[in-house]
């Protein structure tokens, strides 16, 4: 479920500057996602379950049950990762754990997803603002920061993958959706170092 603080709003924030980021709908024309027209009268969920470039994020989706919030009035903005960018993804063991069931895969996939509809002029406007990069927080509260490079937008997660983003503003009827070609990952645990200290030295 979705917390309802976090429908309040989302704040792109770069230094000192914070800009809201409510985006206004603009007449744009409709976005094909993996050879699918996206349509505004289609949810979110729709929308990337009728991608073939997405196969294994509507699987995930829908088996940590987050295909449900995104069948709902939103709005939402979905970052989504290809089947690409799931198979390519390293470390090998992160890899393991995001294409497993558990917490820490609906902890990956809660970290797409923006609770609040975050057009790409929402994301440039941030970034001229704040000295070529800005952030959005997500649902697992873990930051993702965009900058501009070569004149691509790019995402980044706490580990410093890199993600491209495109195609971008694919319009549902309950939010966006930016179409990733990395997966992004939670930072890296630390070792528990309490944990640590109780277990004895070897000799």
């Amino acid at each position: 479920m979705i917390d309802r603080l976090s429908r309040r709003g989302l704040i792109l924030s770069s230094g000192a500057v914070l800009l809201s980021a409510c985006a206004r709908r603009r007449a744009l024309d409709p976005v094909v996602i993996g050879g699918a027209t996206v349509l505004p009268t289609m949810t979110i969920m729709e929308a990337i379950a009728a991608s073939t470039d997405h196969r294994l994020l509507t699987d995930a989706l829908r088996a940590s049950g987050l295909d449900e919030p995104l069948s709902q009035a939103g709005p939402f903005t979905l970052l989504a990762p290809t089947d690409n960018a799931f198979e390519k993804m390293r470390p090998k063991a992160d890899a393991e754990r995001v294409s497993a069931p558990g917490a820490f895969r609906k902890l990956v996939l809660r970290g797409h997803i923006v609770p609040a509809q975050v057009s790409g002029a929402d994301i440039a406007i941030g970034i001229g603002a704040g000295e070529r990069k800005t952030k959005v927080l997500p649902l697992n509260g873990t930051p993702i920061e965009f900058r501009e490079e070569d004149g691509e937008t790019r995402a980044y997660d706490l580990r410093g993958r890199r993600a491209r983003l495109g195609p971008t503003d694919a319009i549902a009827s309950n939010g966006l959706i930016h179409v990733l070609d990395e997966v992004l990952l939670p930072a890296e645990e630390k070792p528990d170092k309490k944990k640590q200290n109780a277990e004895p030295s070897e000799k």
